[in-house]
C-alpha cells in the first residue's frame, strides 16, 4: 500500500483545487466573440460614394461596438478584388471612399459587388458581409407658380449609355432638424421614372427661411442609400437666437422653478441634519443631567 507523506499530499490536495479553480478561468479568457458585420453603401448629391460597415457583438441583450478593428474592402463581379482597409471607431463603424480614382467593375447583370470582412483574432471570431448595387441617378428639380411649391424628381438607371427609368419606387422626402430628419412627404415613381409631390409652406426656416430639402432612397435592397439636397429659401424666416432674458436648460441661467424646487429639497435635507444633531446635543445633556445626584 501507498502511503504519501502529509507534505506531499497536501501539495497534490492543493494542486488539484488550483487546477479545478483555474480551469473555468482559462475557458472564460479563451471565450470566442460571434461579432455582428454590416455593410453599407451611400450615395450624395455631389456623386461621392462610400461603403460603410458596422462591427459589433451582443452581451447581455446589448450591442457592443468593436472599435479598433481593422476591416477589409473588396469589389469586383466576384466581389474579391481588395479595395483598401479602414480601422472601426468607437462606434463600431469603418468608411471607405470610392474615389474616382477608383475604378469598379460591374458584373453580368450590370451590379457592383461589394464586400467587406474581419479577418477575426484569437478571441473574435472571422465575419463578412456583401452587397450588390446597381447604380441610380436620382434628380430633383424644385419649381414654384404662384404660392404652389412642387418637387419634381427622376430617378433611372443607365445600361449600354441608355437610361432606363426607375419605377414604382418611393422616394422620401425631408428636412433635417435639429436632432434627426423630419419626414414632410414622400414621392411614388410611375413608369417613366418621375414624381412630384407640393411642398408645405408653412415650415420654419433659418433667419432668411432658407431649408435644405433632401430626396433619398432609404436601406433599398438594390440601389443602397442614395440622396440629393438642395437649398432653397421655401421656409419660414425665423430667428433661433434666444433673449438675453431667457431661462433654460441649455443657458448659463437656470429656469425659476428649477432653483426654488432644487432650494426646497436642499433645505430640507439640510434640516434633518440639523434636528439630528441638535437631537443629538439634548440627548447627551438629558443623559448628563440624570447621571447626577
Amino acid at each position: 500500500m501507498l502511503i504519501m507523506k502529509p507534505g506531499i499530499s497536501i501539495y497534490f490536495i492543493s494542486y488539484l483545487l488550483i487546477s479545478i479553480v483555474s480551469d473555468p478561468l482559462f475557458s472564460q479568457d479563451k471565450t470566442i466573440i460571434s461579432p455582428y458585420i454590416s455593410l453599407q453603401y451611400f450615395k450624395n448629391s455631389d456623386d461621392h460614394r462610400y461603403l460603410q460597415t458596422t462591427l459589433t457583438y451582443s452581451l447581455n441583450r446589448m450591442e457592443i461596438p468593436l472599435s479598433g478593428t481593422e476591416i477589409s474592402f473588396y469589389s469586383g463581379p466576384a466581389g474579391k478584388d481588395l479595395l483598401g482597409t479602414a480601422l472601426t471607431n468607437e462606434k463600431g463603424i469603418a468608411a471607405f471612399d470610392l474615389s474616382e480614382s477608383i475604378s469598379l467593375t460591374k458584373n453580368s447583370d450590370g451590379l457592383w459587388v461589394f464586400s467587406s470582412d474581419f479577418a477575426g483574432n484569437d478571441t473574435i471570431e472571422t465575419v463578412r458581409s456583401e452587397i450588390s448595387i446597381r447604380d441610380v441617378k436620382l434628380e430633383m428639380i424644385l419649381s414654384q407658380v404662384d404660392t404652389i411649391r412642387t418637387i419634381s424628381l427622376k430617378a433611372f438607371t443607365s445600361r449600354n449609355s441608355k437610361e432606363i427609368p426607375v419605377s414604382e419606387e418611393v422616394i422620401m422626402i425631408y428636412i433635417p432638424r435639429m436632432f434627426s430628419l423630419l419626414p414632410v412627404g414622400e414621392a411614388y415613381l410611375d413608369e417613366n421614372g418621375t414624381a412630384s409631390l407640393e411642398f408645405p409652406s408653412d415650415l420654419p426656416g433659418d433667419s432668411e427661411g432658407n431649408l435644405t430639402i433632401i430626396s433619398k432612397f432609404e436601406e433599398h435592397p438594390a440601389f443602397g442609400n442614395v440622396e440629393v439636397k438642395v437649398v432653397k429659401n421655401w421656409g419660414l424666416p425665423a430667428s433661433n437666437s434666444a433673449p438675453v432674458a431667457h431661462r433654460a436648460l441649455w443657458t448659463k441661467t437656470a429656469p425659476r422653478w428649477m432653483i426654488i424646487t432644487l432650494s426646497v429639497l436642499l433645505t430640507g435635507v439640510w434640516g434633518h441634519y440639523l434636528f439630528a444633531i441638535i437631537s443629538l446635543i439634548r440627548i447627551k445633556r438629558e443623559s448628563k443631567k440624570q447621571k447626577k445626584p
